[in-house]
């Protein structure tokens, strides 16, 4: 386990451009995507994938999307299904449902020869672990060449049971009123944040549950129930850095530190002070690391 240090800023060297992108998947849900580039993509690296949680869209990456793309990365951030711009499709949303999507979005931006970098924070590192225990299952050698690497951000692979009530709040119409009153809906997601957390952070996550449709955040929370990924866990065998904060009462850390230690090739990081919103509290430290991760498996 390493604890957080002092994180310097990545280069920041390309002009960066913003397109934006649709997949459909299977059950025609349309995904809506943006992909940050440098002028002069370098298509020798991998394609990072940015998966975000419950509750979000895929701006919760634009400090960390925009910062790696600066460093010469391509990154692609998309809206889970029912989130955001992407409609919901005709399937159910859980946990498996969401890696096939994960997988339609890598399918429709690269060619198979391609590797990619997932990174996933919260319920979209829960997809990005059942997409990467799927492939490595069914197809390790496949596996083996499409993932270059997993960055894991506040999440688990077991133990998220959102209890019956709780489910039901995300789901309601007072719930989604308090959401957006800014005071009282930053109160209601206190929890979500460790105590150095910004005002602009604590504002942007609340915007966020706001705009998010209650039956999408009540079958978000719900889809965990039976989430349980570690028996194969130990069949991936892509580089893995999880990174969990020390304040996080949503995903608490030793669940990470489970996680790390069952995953062949992890390193476990701990940021002092914050909580779960991570992308939000410390964007560069996420960036950091994903560069880090890239540049090491070249």
């Amino acid at each position: 386990m390493q604890t957080a240090v002092e994180i310097p800023a990545l280069p920041a060297d390309h002009a960066v451009t913003a397109t934006d992108h649709t997949a459909t998947t299977d059950d025609f849900a349309r995904l809506a995507i943006t992909v940050h580039q440098p002028a002069t993509p370098d298509l020798a690296r991998p394609l990072v994938v940015l998966v975000h949680g419950w509750a979000a869209s895929r701006t919760v990456w634009h400090s960390t999307a925009s910062q790696l793309a600066a460093a010469g990365h391509t990154v692609a951030t998309y809206d889970q299904r029912g989130h955001g711009s992407s409609t919901v499709g005709r399937e159910a949303i859980g946990i498996e449902r969401l890696a096939r999507d994960l997988d339609t979005v890598v399918g429709t931006l690269t060619t198979p020869e391609r590797p990619v970098v997932v990174v996933g924070h919260s319920g979209g590192g829960y997809a990005a672990l059942a997409w990467a225990a799927q492939l490595s299952a069914a197809r390790p050698a496949d596996a083996g060449r499409r993932i270059a690497g997993l960055v894991l951000v506040s999440t688990a692979s077991h133990g998220q049971e959102t209890p019956a009530n709780e489910v039901k709040m995300m789901g309601s119409q007072l719930f989604s009123r308090a959401l957006r009153t800014p005071w009282l809906g930053r109160k209601l997601l206190g929890q979500t944040h460790g105590p150095r957390a910004t005002l602009e952070a604590r504002e942007a996550n609340r915007r966020l549950f706001a705009r998010t449709l209650p039956q999408t955040r009540a079958a978000c929370f719900a889809s965990t129930q039976e989430m349980d990924h570690r028996a194969g866990l130990a069949g991936i065998t892509a580089p893995t850095v999880v990174i969990t904060g020390t304040e996080d009462k949503v995903v608490k850390p030793s669940f990470s530190q489970e996680l790390a230690a069952a995953l062949p090739q992890a390193t476990l990081h701990e940021v002092p002070g914050t909580g779960h919103m991570l992308p939000l509290e410390t964007p560069r430290f996420i960036a950091h690391h994903t560069h880090q991760l890239v540049l090491a498996g070249r």
